[in-house]
């Protein structure tokens, strides 16, 4: 038996498809309308070669009950919730990103990892040593940095960096770390990849969709056609997450305890909206500019972070959850300056509620601070 994929490939299909929980698979992946009018078709007819079919015997009366149930079948197998969001984002989790990052916390202080043999320790001591340099470098804001990153994304699923655009330094070292790496912590790093990737899933299926449509409606914007692309790493720099671009991609701590459960859903969003997304770096300079008026650098940033949490927090109200948003008065206060949530607030909060214009918000909070 055979079904075209949506790649065009014929490829086969045994028995156990029909056997969901065998696999893990559940039946909404396996009842579609391809494979609905695959199995009708494959009972009505013959298969006589040459792409030419027969009726099968009896297959005038079994067409009077198979066909109004494929109809049936293929109208629920449509029929997907509305807020289904999975395009939104595409998550990955790459061992060559992971010990780039780990390696880099390493060099920065971090614990040694346990259980290593004296060839181990002395081999992981030296590529620690090699990355002190790296450790002093800002993953944000260094482009050599983020060439870096941008290049081990492309090393995803591959055994070896062949091929991968990085210093030959680099490169002997992080290729002689990995196998230590795989052995000793890659296994406890994936789950807790695997398993925050798992954790928001559900959270993105309910409330991406009207997350992202509130996002881009206060920005006057759209979401990127394609799926923003987010790395797990059990580390991720010192704020736990960071976003480089364009082209926009987001890296994410698993391991961070901030960014667990709700918080994993505001955080992918404020991390997308470092982007064109937001705009919001140039807007606020624009509206300080044309007023004259010296705001504090970060006002964006505390923008971004007031605007993701609000929204989350108004979408899981919609839905009867309580949620306290990640930035807290602290952070505000490191960002802008004392008082300075309370003037996002007053003067943004009706951008969000669609009331006012996004140049008149900014315009009112940069007034602010004359």
């Amino acid at each position: 038996m055979v079904v075209t994929s949506t790649s065009g490939k014929v490829r086969p299909i045994d028995s156990t498809v029909l056997k969901p929980r065998a696999r893990g698979i559940a039946l909404r992946d396996i009842v579609t309308p391809a494979t609905t009018l695959w199995y009708t078709v494959s009972v009505l007819y013959s298969d006589l070669g040459g792409g030419e079919l027969r009726p099968r015997k009896g297959a005038s009366d079994m067409s009077r009950w198979l066909l109004p149930l494929l109809a049936s079948v293929v109208a629920i197998a449509t029929m997907r919730p509305a807020a289904q969001s999975t395009a939104l984002f595409s998550f990955h989790s790459s061992p060559w990103l992971n010990l780039h990052h780990f390696a880099r916390a390493s060099a920065r202080g971090g614990p040694a990892p346990a259980g290593l043999s004296d060839a181990e320790s002395r081999q992981w001591a030296a590529g620690v040593e090699f990355y002190k340099p790296y450790a002093a470098r800002d993953l944000l804001f260094d482009d050599g940095m983020v060439d870096v990153k941008h290049a081990l994304r492309g090393a995803e699923g591959k055994a070896s960096l062949d091929g991968i655009a990085i210093d030959a330094g680099l490169k002997d070292t992080l290729e002689r770390l990995m196998p230590i790496y795989r052995k000793h912590m890659w296994p406890e790093h994936e789950r807790l990849n695997r398993a925050w990737i798992a954790a928001v899933q559900p959270l993105l299926e309910r409330h991406g969709t009207a997350l992202s449509q509130a996002i881009t409606r206060t920005y006057d914007s759209a979401w990127p056609s394609d799926p923003v692309p987010v790395d797990l790493s059990v580390t991720a720099g010192p704020n736990d997450a960071y976003t480089t671009g364009p082209p926009t991609h987001v890296t994410i701590s698993s391991s961070a305890p901030s960014l667990q459960g709700l918080a994993a859903l505001e955080i992918l969003f404020h991390e997308s909206s470092h982007s064109a997304v937001s705009n919001l770096f140039q807007r606020v300079r624009q509206a300080a500019s044309e007023q004259k008026v010296s705001v504090p650098p970060q006002l964006w940033h505390a923008v971004l972070f007031y605007t993701a949490g609000e929204l989350t927090t108004r979408e899981l109200k919609a839905h009867g959850v309580a949620y306290t948003q990640y930035a807290g008065p602290g952070l505000y206060a490191n960002l802008c300056g004392a008082g300075c949530r309370e003037k996002i607030a007053e003067h943004w909060t009706p951008r969000l509620d669609g009331k006012r214009s996004i140049a008149d918000c900014l315009s009112a909070l940069v007034a602010s601070f004359k």
